[in-house]
C-alpha cells in the first residue's frame, strides 16, 4: 500500500514529469525491441561457422547453423545467392504478424539451391517448418527423392522439399522454385499462403517398390487442411507413366482425412503436363468418409494438363469453379481419361471454357447433378458437337487466337466474348491482371478480351521469373495501348535464336513463356542470354541466365 501511494503522490505532484518518464520508458522499450531483430547470413562458398553469421563479412557457411539459434519476432535468416546445401533444416520458432522470420536470399545471381536426397532423413525434406509467422522466399529446390515408405502418417504426409506442418499457421511461401521435387510443397498449416511460386516437377512415382510400380504419381502442392489459398503459382510436368494408372500425379491435391477440408482459394494459377490439376480425397484418405469439402473457389486459372482435370472423389458444398481455361486434350496413355470426374453432384461451374477429347467435360455419378451457368465446350474430336448442358453459353469453335499452338487468348470475333455471367461480387481481375468490369456481361474462360486495362501510362517491362532458370521461365509484360508487339531471344553472340512473340496486341498485361529452345526447336546450351520487348520507338533488353 506504500508504494501504491507514493505512486499517486507523485503523480498528483508531478503529472507533466510522470508523462515525460512513461514516454521515454517507451520509446526505449520499442528501440530496443528493434534493435533485436537480427539478420543472420549463411554462405555456402565464403562463410565460416566459427564467425558470428551477424553480417554479410561474417557469414556462416553451414545451413545447419540455424539450429543453434533461437530465432526471434522479425528476424531475418538470408542464404547467399549462388549457395548449394544439402540435407534438412527446420525452424521451430515464431514470428508475429507485426514481426514475421522471414528465410530469404541476398546477393546476386542464382538463388540458393537445396536439396536432400535422402528419404530417411526427415522425409526428404528441404525445409521443415513448425513454427507461424514465417516468410519463406527466394530460394530454389531441387532433385528430392520418391519414398519406399507408402503409409501417409509416417511417410507420405510429410514428405515435400517444404513441409509446412500441422500449427504452422499464417505462412507465407512465395518466390520460390522447385525443379524435379517429387513433391514440393506439403502444407498443413491453416492460413497459408502459396504464391507466385514456380515448379517443374520430375517423371517418376511419388513411392515405390522394388520390381512393382508406384502408386502415387509426383505433386505439386498436397494441402493436407483448409484455409489456404494458392494463387499465381507455375505448375508444371508431375506426372509418371509408372503407376497402375496408366499415368499418376497433379498439380494440388487435398487430401489427409485427419483435418478439415473448408476454406480453399485457388486462382490465376497456369499448370501444365500434369496428370491433373486438382484432386480431393476421400474414399482412399487416411481417414475415409470423414472429410467433407466446403467453400472451395476456384477462378481464373488457366490448365493444360492431361488425364482428369478434375477428381473431386470427395462431397462437396459451397464449391465453386468460375471462369478458367480448360485445355484437357491428352490423356497420358491412362485408362481414367476425363475432365471433371465427380463423385456427387452440387459442385457449381460458371464461366469455364472446355476444350476436351474425352467423352465429355463431366464423368462420374455426379456428372449429372453439376450446377452449371454458362459455360462453353468445344470436343476436338468433333467441333460440330452440342453439349447437352441446358444452361451453356454455347459449343464449338471458341475463336481462340492460336488454339493449337498454345496462345487462348480470345479473337475480336470470339462467341466467348459477353457470353458470361458477372461474378464481380467475388473476383476483380481476369487471369492476366486486367480489371474486370462490374456491370454487364463478362467473357468465358481466365483470359477477358480486352478487360478493362489497368491504369497503364507507359510500357511495363518486367525481369523474367524464374531467373536462373532449368526448363522454362516467364516474360511479363504491359502495354498502355493496342499495338505491335515483338519479342526475341538472343545469345551473348547477339544472334537472335528464337522469336518469342510476333503480334498485335490489346492493351493491358501479357506474358511469354519460353522453354529455352530455338527457333527450330532444339536446347540450346546454358548460358547468359538476353530478351528484347520491340513496341513501336519502345525497345528494352534484360538479361537472363539459363542453367541445366
Amino acid at each position: 500500500m506504500l508504494s501504491l501511494n507514493i505512486l499517486r503522490d507523485l503523480i498528483t505532484k508531478h503529472p507533466i514529469r510522470c508523462l515525460l518518464t512513461l514516454f521515454i520508458a517507451i520509446c526505449i522499450s520499442n528501440t530496443n525491441s528493434l534493435w533485436a531483430q537480427k539478420t543472420y547470413y549463411i554462405d555456402s562458398q565464403n562463410g565460416d561457422d566459427n564467425n558470428d553469421g551477424l553480417s554479410k563479412d561474417t557469414p556462416w557457411k553451414s545451413h545447419t547453423m540455424v539450429s543453434t539459434v533461437t530465432f526471434q519476432p522479425g528476424d531475418t535468416i538470408a542464404f547467399r545467392r549462388g549457395s548449394q546445401f544439402t540435407g534438412p533444416i527446420q525452424f521451430t520458432e515464431s514470428g508475429t504478424e507485426q514481426n514475421p522470420i522471414v528465410i530469404t536470399s541476398y546477393g546476386e545471381g542464382e538463388f540458393p539451391r537445396f536439396t536432400n536426397p535422402n528419404d530417411n532423413d526427415m522425409n526428404g525434406n528441404c525445409i521443415r517448418i513448425s513454427g507461424s509467422w514465417i516468410i519463406l522466399e527466394n530460394l530454389c529446390f531441387h532433385d528430392t527423392p520418391p519414398t519406399k515408405d507408402w503409409h501417409r502418417l509416417t511417410s507420405i504426409f510429410k514428405m515435400g522439399a517444404v513441409l509446412n506442418m500441422e500449427g504452422a499457421n499464417h505462412n507465407i511461401i512465395r518466390n520460390n522454385v522447385f525443379i524435379r521435387c517429387t513433391k514440393a510443397i506439403q502444407s498443413t498449416g491453416e492460413y497459408t499462403l502459396i504464391t507466385n511460386n514456380y515448379m517443374d516437377g520430375p517423371n517418376h512415382a511419388l513411392w515405390y517398390e522394388e520390381g512393382a510400380k508406384g502408386g502415387w504419381g509426383p505433386i505439386g502442392i498436397h494441402l493436407g487442411i483448409g484455409n489456404q489459398e494458392v494463387s499465381y503459382n507455375v505448375i508444371k510436368n508431375y506426372l509418371t507413366t509408372n503407376s497402375p494408372y496408366g499415368s499418376d500425379g497433379g498439380a494440388i491435391e487435398l487430401d489427409d482425412g485427419r483435418f478439415h477440408k473448408d476454406n480453399f482459394y485457388i486462382h490465376h494459377n497456369y499448370t501444365e503436363g500434369n496428370a491433373g490439376f486438382i484432386e480431393s480425397s476421400w474414399g482412399a484418405d487416411y481417414n475415409p468418409y470423414v472429410q467433407e469439402v466446403h467453400n472451395l473457389r476456384v477462378a481464373f486459372n488457366a490448365n493444360v494438363d492431361g488425364q482428369d482435370w478434375l477428381y473431386m472423389w470427395a462431397p462437396c458444398h459451397d464449391c465453386y469453379f468460375d471462369n478458367n481455361t480448360v485445355i484437357r486434350t491428352h490423356d497420358f496413355t491412362s485408362p481414367l481419361n476425363d475432365v471433371a470426374y465427380l463423385a456427387f453432384g452440387g459442385i457449381h461451374f460458371r464461366n469455364n471454357l472446355f476444350v476436351y477429347n474425352a467423352r465429355d467435360a463431366y464423368q462420374g455419378p455426379g456428372a449429372h447433378g453439376v450446377i452449371t451457368e454458362n459455360n462453353w465446350y468445344l470436343n476436338i474430336n468433333d467441333w460440330s458437337k452440342i453439349h447437352w448442358d441446358p444452361n451453356q453459353a454455347g459449343s464449338g469453335d471458341p475463336g481462340l487466337v492460336d488454339l493449337e499452338n498454345g496462345d487462348y487468348h480470345l479473337k475480336s470475333d470470339s462467341p466467348l466474348r459477353g457470353r458470361g455471367v458477372n461474378l464481380s461480387e467475388y473476383y476483380s481481375v481476369d487471369y492476366e491482371g486486367n480489371t474486370l468490369s462490374e456491370s454487364g456481361a463478362w467473357d468465358v474462360g481466365a483470359l477477358q478480351f480486352p478487360g478493362l486495362s489497368p491504369d497503364i501510362e507507359n510500357i511495363q517491362f518486367q525481369q523474367n521469373y524464374p531467373n536462373p532458370f532449368n526448363s522454362y521461365t516467364i516474360i511479363n509484360f504491359s502495354i498502355p495501348k493496342a499495338g505491335n508487339v515483338t519479342m526475341a531471344v538472343y545469345n551473348i553472340m547477339g544472334q537472335k535464336i528464337r522469336t518469342l512473340l510476333k503480334s498485335k496486341l490489346h492493351a493491358g498485361n501479357h506474358f511469354v513463356r519460353w522453354d529455352g529452345r530455338n527457333d527450330d526447336g532444339n536446347v540450346v546450351p546454358p548460358g547468359i542470354y538476353f530478351y528484347r520487348l520491340e513496341s513501336g520507338n519502345y525497345i528494352e533488353t534484360e538479361k537472363m541466365i539459363l542453367t541445366r
